[in-house]
C-alpha cells in the first residue's frame, strides 16, 4: 500500500504542474482584474464563470465518467480506441448542436443574467470557451486513464503560455475589457488542441460503437442529473446573492471565492486526477477497502495543512491581489469557502463505494438534495449576513452533502474510514484560525510570525491529542532520518520519483 501512495504522490505532483499551468492564467491576472475592473465589473466576470460552469456541465452530459467507467471495463476490451472515437464525436456533436441553438437567445439571456442585453458578444464568447473545452475533455481523460502526466503537463503549459499572452494583450494593451479574458482562454484552448491531436488521432479506431454509447449514456444520465445539480450548488450564491443583494455583492464574493477556491484548483484537482484511475484500477485488489480508508485520512491531513495556512492568512490574501480598498473585505468569507472545499473532497472520496457499486442513481439523489437545501440556506442567510450568509450556506450544504453521500456509500460498499480522526483535523483546525484572528491587529512581522507558528504547530497539536497511530509515528520517525541525510538526499529524491 506504500507503493501505491508513493505513486499517488508522484503522479499528483506532475498533474499539479498540469493543472497549475491551466488555472495559473486566472489567478495570476488576479491583480490586473482587481485594478482594470471595477468591483461590480468583477461580478458581471463571476456570474460568466458560473454560467460557463453551467453550459460545460449541462452539455458535457458527465459522458467523461462513462469514457472512465468503460475504459476499464471487462466489456470494452479490444474496444477503447472506438470507444474514445465514438465518445469524442458524440461529444463534438453535442457542441456543434449547442452553439447554433444557442445564438438567438444570447440578448435574452444576457438580459436574464446580467441585466441587460448589451452584453450578449460576452456570453458569445464565453460559449466558445466554454464548448471548445468541452471538446477538449476526451482527450484530457483519455491522457488521465493511460496514465501520461508529462504530455498532460506539456499540453498544459502551452495553455498557460497562449492564454497569458493574449489576455494581457487584450485587457493591458487593448483595454478590450472582460472580453479579452476569454480571449486568452479560446487562444489557450486552442494551443492545447495542437499538442494533443497527434496522440488524440493516434488512439481513435473509426468505428462507432452504438450499443456501448447507448450503455455509458444509460449510466450517466444520473451523473448527468447530479452533475447539473452539483454545479446548481456550486453557482447558486452567485445567483442568489445577484438577486437578493446587487452586483457588487457578487463582485466582492467572486474575489474572495476565486482566491479561496484555489485550494481546490491547485491541490485537490491535483490529486483528483491521479486518485480516479486508481480507485478504478484497484476495485478487485486485495486490501483495497483499507487504501481507500486510508486514503481519505491521508488526503483530509495533507489538504486541512494548507487549508490552515489559507485560512489563517486570508487577510493578507486579499490585500496582496487587490489593487482596489473596496476588495480587502473579501476575506471574511474565506473560512466557509475553504471548509466547503475541504467537505467536497471527502465527498468525493466517500463516493468511491457509489461509483464501484454502479449506484449513480444515489449520487444523483443526494446532490439534489443538496442542492435545494443550498437554495433554500440562500434565501435565508443571504439578507441576514449578505456575503458571509452566501458562503456560510455553501459550506453547511456541502457537510450535509458528505453526510448523506457517506451514509448512502456505506451501506452499499461498507469502507472501514476513520472518521474520528478525521473529525478531530477538523475542529483543530477551526480553534486554531480562531485564535489566529487575535493576531490580526498586530504589526505586519509579528502578526506573520504569529502565523506561521500556528499553521506549524498543527501537526504538533495533533499528536497531543494521540491522534497518530504507532506505525505512522515510526515512519514519520524513519522518514526524518532518511530525509535529514543530506548526502542521500538525491538518492532519496529518484526513490521518491519512481526512478
Amino acid at each position: 500500500m506504500l507503493a501505491d501512495f508513493r505513486k499517488l504522490f508522484r503522479q499528483s505532483a506532475i498533474y499539479g504542474l498540469g493543472t497549475l499551468s491551466t488555472k495559473l492564467a486566472g489567478f495570476v491576472l488576479i491583480p490586473l482584474y482587481t485594478r482594470s475592473f471595477t468591483v461590480a465589473q468583477f461580478g458581471i466576470l463571476g456570474l460568466l464563470e458560473v454560467s460557463a460552469a453551467v453550459v460545460i456541465s449541462f452539455f458535457g452530459f458527465a459522458l467523461y465518467s462513462g469514457f472512465f467507467r468503460w475504459y476499464w471495463d471487462k466489456s470494452g476490451e479490444g474496444k477503447k480506441e472506438s470507444i474514445f472515437f465514438t465518445v469524442t464525436i458524440f461529444q463534438a456533436g453535442i457542441v456543434i448542436l449547442t452553439y447554433f441553438a444557442a445564438q438567438p437567445f444570447l440578448k435574452g439571456l444576457s438580459q436574464l443574467i446580467l441585466d441587460t442585453p448589451d452584453y450578449y458578444y460576452l456570453l458569445r464568447l464565453m460559449l466558445i470557451s466554454s464548448l471548445i473545452q468541452l471538446v477538449l475533455v476526451m482527450p484530457n481523460t483519455l491522457l488521465r486513464l493511460q496514465e501520461k502526466p508529462w504530455l498532460f503537463t506539456l499540453a498544459n503549459m502551452v495553455q498557460l503560455v497562449f492564454s497569458l499572452l493574449v489576455t494581457v494583450y487584450y485587457i493591458a494593451y487593448r483595454h478590450a475589457g472582460i472580453e479579452g479574458i476569454y480571449y486568452g482562454q479560446i487562444a489557450g484552448s486552442l494551443a492545447f488542441a495542437s499538442v494533443l491531436i497527434r496522440h488524440t488521432l493516434r488512439n481513435m479506431v473509426f468505428k462507432f460503437e452504438t450499443a456501448i454509447l447507448r450503455d455509458i449514456i444509460v449510466y450517466c444520465f444520473p451523473l448527468f442529473l447530479s452533475g447539473v445539480a452539483l454545479v446548481m450548488l456550486n453557482v447558486t450564491d452567485r445567483y442568489s446573492l445577484k438577486v437578493l443583494g446587487n452586483m457588487t455583492d457578487v463582485g466582492l464574493y467572486s474575489y474572495g471565492f476565486k482566491l479561496a477556491n484555489t485550494l481546490n484548483v491547485f491541490l485537490i484537482t491535483s490529486i483528483n486526477f491521479a486518485i480516479q484511475p486508481m480507485i478504478y484500477r484497484m476495485m478487485d485488489a486485495p486490501g483495497n477497502k483499507r487504501f481507500y480508508a486510508k486514503l481519505m485520512t491521508y488526503y483530509t491531513f495533507g489538504t486541512m495543512i494548507f487549508a490552515l495556512g489559507m485560512m489563517v492568512f486570508g487577510m493578507e490574501i486579499t490585500r496582496v491581489f487587490a489593487r482596489r480598498v473596496e476588495y480587502f473585505d473579501a476575506w471574511y468569507i474565506f473560512p466557509f469557502i475553504i471548509y466547503s472545499v475541504v467537505f467536497g473532497m471527502m465527498k468525493d472520496v466517500a463516493t468511491t463505494g457509489l461509483s464501484i457499486s454502479k449506484k449513480t442513481r444515489v449520487i444523483a439523489i443526494t446532490v439534489i438534495i443538496t442542492a435545494i437545501l443550498n437554495l433554500l440556506l440562500n434565501t435565508i442567510l443571504i439578507p441576514l449576513m449578505g456575503n458571509q450568509g452566501a458562503a456560510l450556506s455553501k459550506m453547511l450544504s456541502m457537510l450535509v452533502f458528505f453526510v448523506l453521500t457517506l451514509y448512502y456509500a456505506q451501506k452499499v460498499y461498507p469502507i472501514p474510514y476513520e472518521m474520528k480522526r478525521i473529525s478531530l483535523m477538523l475542529i483543530v483546525a477551526a480553534v486554531m484560525y480562531t485564535l489566529s484572528m487575535l493576531f490580526n491587529s498586530w504589526d505586519l512581522l509579528p502578526r506573520l510570525l504569529a502565523k506561521t507558528l500556528v499553521i506549524a504547530s498543527f501537526p504538533f497539536v495533533l499528536y497531543l491529542f494521540r491522534f497518530y497511530e504507532a506505525v505512522e509515528l515510526e515512519r514519520i520517525r524513519g522518514g526524518w532520518k532518511t530525509w535529514t541525510k543530506w548526502s542521500a538526499l538525491r538518492k532519496n529524491i529518484k526513490r521518491l520519483s519512481g526512478h
